[in-house]
């Protein structure tokens, strides 16, 4: 079995409380990190029946930290069901080191660290500034992230008219309603492996697990909220970005 390395994150542009919410989700993924690699360093003597104490007190750490994770982040940052993930996929992890032999347990702490890694660079690349309180900072970050998409496009992403985009745009510092927020955090990953074009294609495209709907057509409906959320971050694992 491989095990890849995604390029290091950038750290998006963002306001203070905003750049240490960050920063904590990307020292966290830093620590993820090394600790897989010394696992893996680990994987010849863990098949020889040695086992390193402490690697299983640097997990039982990190597993401390991100349980406790959810005090110190905000809801833009980590939705709901993310948090839930990481914590299935810690307590898989932990089961792992108690019911199996070790080189089996120390394999699923691998596919564990790397499922965490991802969800942790999912949540800094997927950062939308201005989040749910600055319609006008997400308005502005859409337009940067999709440069030839029109206004027209865009507010058919959205689901409003192109004026109300323009009076958005024009410093309306109210909160964005929720399909804009989705569609920002949708487009902040898409944007990463899709040319802007492409962007605006996935909205429009009929996917399996969407009941071969189209995103476009579920945005305003929230029991389809996670699945998109799911489908972007497959595509991207996909693409290998």
């Amino acid at each position: 079995m491989s095990y890849q390395y995604d390029a290091e994150v950038t750290l998006p542009t963002a306001t203070d409380p905003e750049r240490d919410r960050l920063e904590t989700i990307d020292e966290l993924n830093h620590e993820v990190e090394e600790w897989k690699r010394s696992l893996l360093a680990s994987l010849g003597d863990v098949a020889g029946g040695v086992t390193d104490e402490a690697h299983r007190q640097r997990f039982q750490e990190t597993v401390d930290r991100l349980l406790h994770l959810d005090d110190e982040l905000h809801e833009a940052d980590f939705p709901p069901e993310w948090v839930a993930e990481f914590r299935g996929l810690l307590l898989s992890g932990l089961r792992s080191m108690q019911d199996k032999e070790p080189v089996d347990a120390w394999d699923d702490l691998l596919l564990s660290a790397e499922a965490i890694r991802h969800l942790l660079r999912d949540a800094i690349d997927g950062h939308v500034e201005g989040g749910p309180d600055n319609v006008a900072l997400v308005v502005e970050q859409l337009q940067r992230w999709l440069p030839r998409v029109s206004q027209a496009e865009l507010a058919g992403l959205v689901g409003i008219s192109t004026r109300q985009l323009q009076r958005w745009a024009r410093g309306d510092h109210g909160h964005p309603p929720r399909r804009a927020q989705l569609v920002a955090r949708l487009v902040a990953l898409l944007h990463r492996s899709w040319t802007p074009e492409g962007v605006v294609g996935w909205f429009y495209r009929p996917r399996r697990e969407l009941d071969d709907r189209a995103p476009i057509d579920v945005l305003d409906d929230t029991a389809y909220e996670q699945e998109l959320m799911l489908a972007v971050r497959q595509g991207r694992a996909q693409h290998g970005s």
